[in-house]
């Protein structure tokens, strides 16, 4: 056995694109060996939110919508991201209300993932919300179209195909037989 890894170091870095979307670096890496892995893409991104939403029966309320860089349309969790500023709980409570036009008496957090701890700098807050109730309707960004759904919580994983709002299904789940 080797031992534990090192950390690498990084004597430059350069980026590469930043727009409101997207940050991307390139960093000249250096192991423990003195080997250079370069170039080595890092994206930046803030924080995201994922939430398991139930309505008053415990049904699950799901976002459906279009995914570009998977070219699919799919069902999923309510997600989005953290505003500068913004603690992942309010972004919780303020994409449901966006996405679905519902609000939760309960939010509950079910911590945090890391989103991709290869290149990503970001981290996934899993959050359940209970007692679910409409208040209103949505309020989409200009580049959303999303379809509201509510399923049976029952076998919900099984509907869902992102990585991520399988696991906050999961940790809800977990949360639930508590």
């Amino acid at each position: 056995m080797n031992g534990r890894p090192a950390p690498w170091t990084t004597p430059s870095s350069e980026t590469i694109v930043e727009d409101r979307w997207i940050h991307v670096r390139a960093d000249t890496c250096e192991d423990v060996s003195g080997r250079r892995i370069a170039p080595f893409y890092v994206l930046e991104y803030g924080d995201w939110i994922s939430v398991l939403a139930l309505d008053e029966n415990d049904d699950a309320i799901l976002v459906e919508e279009y995914r570009h860089g998977a070219g699919i349309v799919a069902m999923g969790t309510i997600g989005g991201g953290v505003e500068p500023g913004e603690s992942p709980r309010d972004a919780a409570a303020r994409e449901l209300l966006e996405e679905t036009g519902f609000v939760s008496e309960a939010l509950i957090e079910l911590g945090a993932t890391w989103a991709n701890f290869g290149n990503h700098t970001n981290r996934v807050h899993h959050f359940l919300a209970r007692r679910c109730r409409r208040i209103g309707e949505q309020t989409l960004d200009d580049s959303e179209a999303i379809a509201v759904h509510v399923l049976s919580l029952e076998g919900l994983g099984d509907h869902l195909s992102q990585s991520y709002h399988q696991l906050t299904w999961y940790k809800a789940m977990d949360w639930l037989r508590r």
